[in-house]
């Protein structure tokens, strides 16, 4: 897709979310005529008040569909609700924004994804480039949208890239693949877990021998990968990749001995999940020709991002930790691995279809009190039934004050919900700000 292509061209999108508003602001800077449709009403940014763009906000039809030479897909409008097989024989392409900005980008992309852990990964790549003194864009799902890349001088473009901004890749093509982990999540959204798997896996679909594919050893391995692998493991010395070996980094990407980089308690990030995050984003950033010394520099310095197993205070000898962002059974099974303490578990929320009974050992075997809230707490008090203390409360300042008033000295309470927030919140942000509050307050 060329500018030259979008001049007067009719071009709708669909969202208004911030991919939405970027695409719709630099397609109409390109000089098309844009239409932005979102099912809810909602005040219209400030950075689209002008260009001439059009809005349907809280109502639209598919007849917006099709009188547009192109639609441009939000990540959170699921494709399955667009008439996908009519449009195509109407001639109309459908693309993320994801896809139209890389189209329209010379440098190279490294893409990460996953179900856990990926704006971790992309934040961490992303200083570690900045270290060895290149010029960087960090972004996508994360929150900066890749359009916002478009017209950079950039020697490097990193990129977080979720399975719903996966679905609509065609000729997307990162020079750097990295897959963390999948485990279920977003059931509903997809019709069963594999489905969601081959979303992830669609990250890989345009990468040749020149590029590369960085994949855990420790998690089932796509079939077809056409890209140079190299592998990160917590568990193995894989023969190209980067591992663990007592405490200690180490790299081995070429023939002979493997690296030290550096010893993980050096790192300020910790626990299981943030091991696994620093040897993909090492594995990631070496096959790029990053020296080892921006590589120590920048593990030893990156303070994790919020929401993400924050230290947020200590009351009483008492940790209390947010972790928002463990939004699936996977990412709460991995906080909870790498807690040694006894924990007061808050969870719960919208429960995106999601099994929690591959919860229950580690739930009865670290914790030692359960509190629940939202829309899956009656779900998740059946789940695990036979815990020994389950408490269902209505507010996040409620959950904090059960926690406390529990609570004894050597206890961490950690917020690690499985589920998503937007039941009683506007977001994962949000849900964890109200926890810091409440910790704040006691």
């Amino acid at each position: 897709m060329s500018t030259t292509d979008l001049k007067h061209e009719k071009v709708t999108v669909i969202g208004i979310g911030k991919s939405g508003t970027a695409a719709a602001a630099w397609l109409a800077r390109q000089g098309a005529d844009v239409l932005v449709v979102d099912d809810r009403p909602q005040e219209i940014p400030d950075a689209l008040r002008e260009g001439g763009i059009r809005f349907h906000l809280g109502e639209w039809t598919e007849g917006d569909l099709f009188s547009s030479d192109r639609v441009v897909v939000s990540p959170g409008f699921p494709v399955r609700r667009l008439p996908m097989a009519r449009l195509r024989a109407a001639g109309i392409p459908v693309v993320g924004e994801i896809e139209m900005a890389a189209a329209q980008i010379s440098a190279p992309i490294l893409a990460v994804t996953g179900t856990n852990g990926k704006s971790t990964t992309t934040t961490l790549i992303g200083d570690i480039l900045n270290a060895w003194g290149m010029s960087v864009f960090v972004g996508g799902n994360l929150g900066r949208p890749l359009s916002e890349a478009i017209g950079g001088t950039w020697d490097f473009v990193v990129v977080e890239v979720s399975s719903f901004q996966l679905e609509t890749i065609d000729r997307f093509h990162p020079r750097v693949a990295v897959l963390l982990n999948v485990t279920p999540d977003h059931l509903d959204r997809y019709p069963d877990f594999k489905a969601y798997r081959l979303a992830k896996w669609r990250i890989f679909k345009n990468q040749t021998p020149k590029d590369y594919a960085v994949l855990n050893n420790d998690e089932q391995i796509p079939p077809t990968i056409s890209a140079t692998t190299a592998f990160f493991s917590r568990t193995v010395a894989p023969a190209r990749g980067v591992f663990l070996r007592d405490g200690r980094i180490m790299a081995r990407l070429r023939d002979g001995e493997a690296e030290p980089i550096l010893k993980t308690d050096e790192m300020k990030i910790h626990g299981v999940h943030n091991e696994e995050n620093a040897l993909a984003a090492v594995a990631a950033t070496t096959v790029c020709g990053a020296p080892l010394s921006a590589i120590r520099q920048a593990l030893a310095t990156f303070p994790g991002l919020p929401h993400r197993m924050e230290f947020v205070r200590e009351v009483h000898q008492v940790r209390y930790i947010d972790d928002s962002k463990g939004t699936n059974v996977g990412a709460v099974a991995k906080s909870l691995a790498g807690i040694a303490a006894p924990v007061i578990l808050i969870a719960g929320g919208q429960g995106k279809g999601c099994d929690f009974a591959p919860l229950r050992e580690i739930v009865l075997r670290k914790t030692r009190r359960l509190i629940l809230l939202g829309e899956a707490q009656a779900e998740m008090a059946r789940c695990f039934a036979d815990h020994p203390a389950v408490d269902r409360v209505s507010s996040m300042e409620a959950a904090v004050a059960t926690a406390h008033a529990h609570a004894v000295a050597g206890d961490v309470v950690l917020l690690s919900p499985a589920c998503a927030s937007f039941d009683l919140f506007r977001d994962y942000r949000h849900r964890g700000d109200l926890f810091k509050q409440a910790v704040a307050g006691l």
